[in-house]
């Protein structure tokens, strides 16, 4: 895999985090918005139960001017102290619910805030990932076409290697061909071997012009190269047998030392 795809990757991660570290300096900032709340509470029911016992103390203490009340810790004396002191309770009790409501409701403000951004980051990462992946997938798919390229062109010379490697050895082996062929043609006389080793080697040229009309040079695999040069050979013995339709020994001969293939 390239060196890019997983710069891709490693900004996609950054990405991510980045996100992720802005969630937690967020959520951080809104803790701490928890405890003035929470002191701010604490007070108000401090004061509260204050303000509340300094009440009753001087509501016991006009009651019992007037011989309606005894001691502060002691019984009620009447009916009116009674319902006094439980007005007073019943407020104590009011204040303080109220406080402690509206703490908690501005606690689960800020949870709510909290949770909100959760859900805003989530998001966030989610559209970060998605953008990057298809960055990935495009390199991705532009790596593997530059490996499928490689591998083509890989084949190609490949193929031209051995295409050149056979013409190279069938030259070897018509050269070796004629050395053998003007030795062992001792009844055939000096003007007649050079006729001959000159039209072999007219025919090798003859293939390679047809060769190189269709496209030799050009083509793509091994098979069509093979294809071509067969096509060749059989056009220019086609070509040799009609310029010796009367001698068909020469055209065998000069066949054989152009080590042609076996279509004659």
């Amino acid at each position: 895999m390239s060196s890019y795809i997983d710069q891709l990757k490693q900004s996609m991660e950054e990405e991510k985090k980045m996100y992720e570290m802005a969630q937690a300096q967020q959520t951080a900032t809104l803790n701490q918005q928890k405890d003035p709340i929470k002191e701010a509470a604490n007070k108000l029911r401090g004061d509260t139960y204050t303000n509340s016992r300094l009440s009753a103390i001087g509501n016991n203490e006009a009651l019992a001017q007037k011989g309606l009340a005894g001691g502060v810790y002691q019984e009620p004396r009447s009916g009116y102290s009674e319902t006094s002191r439980i007005r007073q309770d019943t407020a104590l009790r009011n204040s303080l619910n109220a406080a402690d409501l509206d703490e908690a409701k501005k606690i689960a403000e800020i949870e709510a805030k909290i949770k909100d951004l959760g859900y805003d980051t989530s998001k966030q990462i989610a559209a970060s990932n998605s953008k990057w992946n298809e960055k990935i997938a495009a390199a991705v798919r532009e790596d593997e076409l530059r490996r499928l390229q490689q591998e083509r062109e890989d084949q190609l010379r490949r193929e031209q290697w051995e295409r050149e490697d056979r013409i190279r050895k069938e030259q070897q082996a018509f050269q070796r061909s004629m050395a053998s062929y003007s030795r062992g043609s001792s009844s055939s006389s000096r003007k007649g071997e050079i006729d001959l080793k000159a039209e072999a080697q007219n025919l090798i040229n003859t293939v390679d012009r047809f060769a190189r009309q269709a496209g030799v040079g050009s083509a793509g695999t091994y098979q069509q190269i093979q294809e071509i040069q067969e096509n060749a050979w059989r056009q220019a013995l086609a070509q040799l047998k009609k310029d010796y339709e009367d001698d068909e020994k020469a055209f065998v001969d000069i066949a054989k030392i152009a080590r042609a293939p076996g279509y004659y």
